[in-house]
């Protein structure tokens, strides 16, 4: 199972639009993926008890078991926030088991910005952060600069889809 993550809770967000394309991209080529946004992280999350051994809400080991457990490998696509990732990513990570969750799997980064460098301090954040969890990161990073551009409906421009598709290749062959 591939799981392709909308990395920010931000309502309307060209986040969720992106990893849509991109998700519908990776079912052409892959039958066996899900698409989970940060929306729906449910406010349980933020409660205090969940790093407390045994307190893990129910909605957040629903998460961890039904999602990110069955998950062989990931597919981050998340903004740029002040320079790195959004928090709600980080605290998403934070209230999973990295052994259960994480481990020993592998993930690619996408990384994307307004701006005219595609979040590449940001995927270096979250690339040291799965590192240390033992996650294997697929190194052809997809920094998007200008995704606001980027987008013309439920299509990439041309070269976007190129890089796309090259990256979806090799993650499905990591």
């Amino acid at each position: 199972m591939i799981t392709v993550v909308s990395g920010t809770n931000r309502p309307n967000s060209l986040t969720y639009k992106f990893s849509m394309i991109y998700f519908n991209s990776l079912l052409e080529k892959h039958e066996k993926a899900q698409l989970f946004d940060l929306k729906s992280l449910p406010s349980s999350a933020l409660n205090t008890d969940v790093y407390e051994k045994g307190k893990k809400p129910e909605e957040i080991m629903k998460i961890q078991t039904e999602i990110f457990q069955p998950s062989e490998k990931f597919i981050f696509i998340f903004p740029e926030y002040n320079g790195s990732f959004p928090g709600v990513l980080k605290l998403l990570i934070d209230v999973l088991d990295p052994k259960i969750s994480f481990a020993g799997k592998k993930a690619s980064l996408i990384g994307i910005s307004t701006g005219r460098a595609g979040n590449l301090r940001g995927m270096d954040h979250l690339a040291s952060i799965m590192h240390h969890m033992n996650v294997q990161v697929l190194p052809f990073l997809l920094p998007v600069s200008g995704v606001h551009n980027e987008m013309d409906f439920d299509s990439f421009k041309e070269q976007t889809k190129k890089n796309i598709d090259i990256q979806i290749d090799r993650i499905l062959a990591f």
